[in-house]
């Protein structure tokens, strides 16, 4: 009886194994076929809103937010400055350097000039400044700047990465 009951359980137990989506595929994967990797969501660059904070509060905000990756911080500076420095954090994202872009107050009340730094592993790495008259040049400096500071921070996650 009890073999029976076994039997009987293991026949069932079976059947609902085979059911489930993983065991049907790779029932169904031949041994010599390369199983696709599932899909990971794109990384986000983190927004952090600093302006509100004082200057020593604000660089506790980007220590914070480069703890495990790099962070790049703008101070002051307009508008096309400050979308510059994102886009400089969004590209790193896009190639897999986990980033965040901390918008910190003025601290020269000139609207036209800005001071950039970069932080990884809550150290602050790298720092210059720049004005509207050289915005173009603010994504370029940037993301060569933080991905230098990444490297420098955590070479073991850069070295995974396959940036050819």
């Amino acid at each position: 009886m009890a073999s029976l009951a076994r039997n009987i359980f293991g026949a069932v137990a079976g059947a609902a194994l085979l059911a489930t989506p993983t065991a049907s595929a790779i029932a169904e994967t031949p041994a010599n076929q390369n199983v696709s990797a599932t899909t990971v969501a794109p990384l986000q660059v983190q927004y952090v809103d600093a302006t509100g904070q004082s200057m020593r509060g604000a660089q506790g905000f980007a220590a914070a937010a480069s703890r495990d990756k790099v962070a790049i911080v703008v101070w002051g500076g307009d508008r096309a400055l400050q979308q510059e420095a994102y886009n400089a954090a969004r590209d790193l994202t896009s190639v897999g350097i986990p980033a965040a872009f901390v918008l910190a107050p003025d601290h020269n009340s000139i609207s036209g000039d800005a001071v950039f730094q970069v932080y990884a592993a809550s150290v602050p790495r790298w720092d210059g400044e720049g004005g509207t008259n050289n915005a173009s040049d603010v994504r370029p400096i940037m993301r060569q700047a933080a991905l230098e500071a990444y490297r420098e921070a955590f070479p073991a996650q850069l070295a995974a990465l396959d940036l050819r």
